[in-house]
C-alpha cells in the first residue's frame, strides 16, 4: 500500500512538473514557431540525455536554461554502448511533443568496441542494424552523427580493397553497407522513417575515409552540413571560418530538396565566443534551414566551453534579425569544385576570407565573366579545353599557380614566359601594379613566403609581386589570351597569411572580379563578403581590429540613399575621378563603412 501511495505520488508530481512546463513555455511563446526567421535545434548526446533529461527536475532546469534558443526541435542520441532505452526515449519523445518542440532520433555510427565501425565485420553491420531498429521504433527521423566512416586497416580491408584505392574501396563500401544496415534497417521497423546524413566539415579527407557527398545524399532521405570550424587556428582541421557557408552552399547543390540544415558546435572552445558566433553567422549567410547546436552537455555549465553561450545568446536577436533582412538570391564568383575532388586545402575558405564573395559549383561554369579554377578543378578530364573556350567566348579565367603547373602540357603551358619558378621566396615589400606611373611599393609590417616565381616582363604581367633586389616575384599574374585574360594566383606557403596581406594587394587581387561582380570591394582580409540580389552587400569583419572598408562602384551610381541595415544608418557615399589606370577621367562612387570588430553589416543600395 505504501509503494502504491509513493507510485501515485509520483505519478502526480510528475504530470504536474509537465503541466507546469507546458504553461510555462507557452507563455513564453515556445510553443509558437520561435523565432521569426531562423530555426533552432539542441541535440543532445546519450550522455546529455542521462544528464539533463532523464530527471524530471534536471529536464525543467535544462530547458529553461536553453529556453532563449526557443528551440523549434531537439535530437535525442541513443547510446553506442549497449542496449538503446526505447521506453525512456519516447517517454522523452512523448514530453516534447507536449512543449510544441519537434523530436528527432540520432545515432553515432561507432563500432560497438568503440572507435569507426569497420563496414566488412560483420558484428559491427549486426550492431548498427540493431541500434538503428530500435531508434525507429522511436523517431520518423535519425541523424547519423558524422562517424560515417572508416579508417579500417586491417588485414581483411587491405585484402578486400584489392587494386582499388582507399578512398574507392570505403567509399563503394559504405554507400553499399549503409543502405542494407542503416537506412533499409530503419524502414524495415517504421515505414516512415528518415534517415539524414550528415557531413563533416573535414571535406577534403572525405573520400579517403569513405564519405562520399554525391551518391550519398542521393541515397539517404536527407542530409545536414557539417560546419563546425571552432577555432581555425588552433583546432586540428585548420578550417578557415568561411568554409563553413562553402560546406553549405556546395554540398547542399546536389539536392537542395534534401538539406535540413547546418551543425555547428562548441567542442573545446572556452573562451571564444566570437569564433563561435562566427559559425552562427555563416548558417545565417547560407540560409540554413535549420541550425543545429551540437551538444547541449558541450553549451551546459560546468562544461568549460560552454563560457561561450552568454554571448550566443545575446545575440540571438541579431541573427534574427539579419536573416530577416537577406533579400534575394545569394550570388558570387563561381568557384569549380566538382564533388570528391580535393585540392590546395580549403582554398575557397581562404579566398572567402580574403572577401572574395563565392559561389561553389559543380559543374564547369561557362557562362560568368570569371571564375575560379583550383587543383580541385582537375579531375574533369575536359578542364583544359574548357577554359580555352571561356577565353574564346570573352570571358576569363582565375586560377591558382598550383593548377597552372599541372597543366604546364596543355595550352595554358605557353600562356606566360617563366624565367625559373622553384622553391620558396621570402620578403616584406609588395610592388602591386596600378597602371602607367601609378605603381606603388607596399611594405608589410611582418616577412612573407611564397613559392618563387620569376617571369619576363611581357607579354604578362605581374600585379602583385614580392620585391626583391634581384627580381620581383610574382604573387598575381595577369595576361590577355585569346578574347579573355588569363589571372593566376600564388598562395604563400601559410595559406592564412593571404589575409594579412597589405590591403592593396589584397585590393588588387579582388579586382581581378570587379566585371564579374559590378563593383570593386577595398579592405583589409579577414572580412567576408557575402551578396544577395543586386543591391545587398553583406561585410563580415571576423578579426579583433576595427577594418576600414569600401565599396567602389564606376559609371553612373546613385549617390543618395545608401543605408546600413543591421544598426539603420545613413551611409556616407564620395565621388572622384581619379583614375588607377590608362585614359583618366572615369568617374568612381565610393561607399565606405568602418566595421567594429567581429561586426556583421549589411549595405543596401538605393
Amino acid at each position: 500500500m505504501k509503494n502504491d501511495i509513493s507510485n501515485r505520488y509520483i505519478s502526480i508530481s510528475s504530470v504536474l512538473v509537465l503541466i507546469f512546463l507546458i504553461v510555462s513555455c507557452a507563455a513564453s511563446g515556445q510553443t509558437n514557431p520561435g523565432w521569426a526567421n531562423l530555426k533552432y535545434a539542441v541535440y543532445f548526446t546519450s550522455g546529455d540525455v542521462d544528464r539533463l533529461l532523464a530527471d524530471s527536475a534536471a529536464f525543467e532546469k535544462t530547458m529553461k536554461y536553453f529556453g532563449p534558443v526557443k528551440p523549434a526541435k531537439v535530437y535525442l542520441e541513443g547510446t553506442s554502448r549497449g542496449v538503446i532505452d526505447v521506453a525512456m526515449l519516447k517517454k522523452l519523445r512523448d514530453k516534447f511533443l507536449a512543449l510544441g518542440i519537434k523530436v528527432s532520433g540520432s545515432m553515432v555510427a561507432v563500432s560497438a568496441h568503440g572507435g569507426t565501425s569497420t563496414y566488412n565485420n560483420q558484428e559491427d553491420m549486426d550492431a548498427l542494424k540493431k541500434r538503428m531498429q530500435s531508434l525507429a521504433q522511436v523517431f520518423d527521423n535519425i541523424i547519423l552523427d558524422d562517424w560515417l566512416f572508416t579508417i579500417s586497416t586491417d588485414e581483411k580491408s587491405v585484402e578486400d580493397r584489392g587494386n582499388l584505392s582507399w578512398a574507392d574501396y570505403r567509399s563503394q563500401l559504405i554507400l553499399k553497407q549503409s543502405k542494407k544496415y542503416i537506412i533499409d534497417a530503419a524502414k524495415e521497423v517504421n515505414p516512415n522513417a528518415k534517415v539524414i546524413i550528415k557531413y563533416p566539415d573535414w571535406y577534403e579527407c572525405h573520400r579517403q575515409n569513405g564519405y562520399d557527398v554525391y551518391n550519398e545524399t542521393l541515397q539517404f532521405d536527407n542530409m545536414a552540413v557539417g560546419i563546425e570550424t571552432r577555432d581555425p587556428e588552433t583546432q586540428d582541421q585548420h578550417i578557415p571560418t568561411y568554409s563553413g557557408y562553402i560546406y553549405q552552399k556546395w554540398f547542399a547543390s546536389v539536392d537542395p530538396s534534401k538539406w535540413v540544415g547546418a551543425w555547428l558546435d562548441n567542442y573545446d572552445m572556452k573562451g571564444s565566443d566570437n569564433n563561435y558566433v562566427a559559425q552562427v553567422y555563416q548558417a545565417v549567410m547560407a540560409q540554413s534551414p535549420e541550425i543545429i547546436l551540437w551538444c547541449a552537455g558541450q553549451l551546459y555549465p560546468p562544461n568549460p566551453s560552454s563560457d561561450v553561450y552568454p554571448h550566443f545568446k545575446d545575440m540571438l536577436p541579431e541573427f534574427d534579425k539579419t536573416a530577416g533582412l537577406l533579400n534575394g538570391s545569394s550570388r558570387g564568383v563561381p568557384i569549380y569544385l566538382p564533388y570528391g575532388s580535393t585540392g590546395e586545402f580549403n582554398i575557397f575558405g581562404y579566398l572567402g576570407m580574403a572577401g572574395v564573395p563565392l559561389t561553389p559549383v559543380a559543374q564547369f561554369p561557362a557562362e560568368s565573366q570569371n571564375a575560379i579554377f583550383t587543383l580541385h578543378s582537375l579531375p574533369d578530364p575536359k578542364l583544359a579545353d574548357e577554359m580555352l573556350d571561356r577565353l574564346r567566348n570573352g570571358h576569363d579565367v582565375f586560377m591558382t599557380w598550383g593548377l597552372l603547373q599541372k597543366l604546364q602540357n596543355t595550352e595554358f603551358g605557353k600562356a606566360f614566359d617563366f624565367v625559373d619558378y622553384g622553391g620558396s621566396v621570402t620578403g616584406s615589400t609588395f610592388r602591386v601594379r596600378g597602371g602607367w606611373f601609378r605603381d606603388q611599393a607596399v611594405k608589410s609590417d611582418r616577412p612573407f613566403s611564397f613559392p618563387r616565381i620569376r617571369t619576363v616582363t611581357w607579354p604578362g604581367v605581374r600585379d602583385v609581386a614580392l620585391i626583391q633586389e634581384d627580381f620581383d616575384y610574382g604573387i598575381l599574374l595577369e595576361t590577355p589570351y585569346l578574347k579573355g585574360n588569363i589571372y593566376v594566383l600564388n598562395m604563400p606557403d601559410n595559406y592564412n597569411d593571404l589575409l594579412r596581406l597589405p590591403s592593396e594587394a589584397l585590393n588588387s587581387i579582388r579586382r581581378a572580379f570587379s566585371k564579374e561582380l559590378g563593383f570593386e570591394f577595398d579592405g583589409p582580409g579577414g572580412v567576408g563578403c557575402y551578396l544577395f540580389g543586386q543591391k545587398q552587400y553583406v561585410l563580415y569583419n571576423m578579426c579583433d581590429k576595427a577594418a576600414p572598408v569600401s565599396l567602389r562602384f564606376t559609371g553612373k551610381t546613385p549617390t543618395e540613399g545608401w543605408k546600413e541595415l543591421v544598426h539603420d544608418k545613413l551611409l556616407s557615399v564620395k565621388q572622384d575621378s581619379t583614375s588607377r589606370w590608362f585614359g583618366g577621367g572615369m568617374k568612381f562612387t565610393d561607399v565606405s563603412y568602418i566595421l567594429h570588430p567581429y561586426e556583421m553589416t549589411i549595405v543596401q543600395a538605393p
